[in-house]
């Protein structure tokens, strides 16, 4: 069986898609050519898995040394300074949408589902992703660019030894801002992060972070 198949098995309430589908041309594009090679390596080596929950860096100063990173920096960002930090974990549920100003390219290092949207589906920082959001299977090995007006969130196990992406943003993405900060658009959260999330998410709440997925929380199994 392959194994988007056992994927589909898993999870029949939603439809899987496959990154390499039309479908996901409105969010994205997948990125060849690159050798992905070293970075995995050291990903193997230097990236853990949490037990529980996700970890995230923005930015990590010997990512940011690979070729692979350079080239990226050169191709899909034309020059502008950019970073690239790790996320691992063990996420199976959409629980917040977030874009960013900017794309965002996804190195893919185990296979993972991702929960897609876009932002004009977002009617008022309002979207409903059981009504709107598409779910992709991208496999291991696989980098994705996800256009800025893409709704997206941490990526879902496939396996239940959890997932390890690297991510790569434009400069200054996802940190705290720096001095006074004062804007009126509740959605910006950190830099470059526009975010909101779904009244499960007490811990957000909590810090401030408004509701705008509505709806049944998306959640999906991995495979067993």
């Amino acid at each position: 069986m392959k194994k988007i198949d056992a994927i589909r098995k898993e999870n029949q309430t939603y439809t899987i898609y496959d990154v390499t589908s039309p479908e996901f041309k409105a969010y994205g594009a997948i990125l060849e050519g690159y050798d992905i090679a070293g970075i995995k390596e050291y990903a193997e080596k230097a990236i853990d898995v949490p037990k529980e929950g996700n970890s995230y860096s923005p930015s990590n100063s010997e990512l940011e040394t690979f070729k692979i990173i350079k080239e990226i920096k050169a191709d899909i960002y034309a020059g502008l300074p950019i970073e690239a930090g790790e996320c691992a974990g063990n996420n199976t549920s959409f629980s917040a949408y977030e874009y960013h100003q900017g794309s965002e390219v996804n190195i893919v290092l185990t296979d993972v589902l991702m929960v897609l949207g876009k932002r004009e589906q977002a009617v008022d920082g309002v979207f409903n992703a059981q009504k709107d959001a598409k779910v992709f299977y991208v496999p291991a090995g696989t980098i994705i660019e996800m256009y800025g007006a893409t709704l997206h969130y941490s990526p879902c196990i496939v396996d239940e030894s959890g997932f390890k992406v690297i991510v790569i943003l434009i400069k200054g993405s996802n940190e705290p801002f720096e001095g006074e900060f004062e804007t009126k658009n509740k959605e910006i959260v950190k830099t470059n992060k526009f975010q909101l999330v779904h009244e499960t998410r007490k811990d957000k709440i909590a810090e401030g972070v408004k509701i705008g997925l509505v709806g049944e929380l998306i959640v999906l199994k991995p495979v067993h």
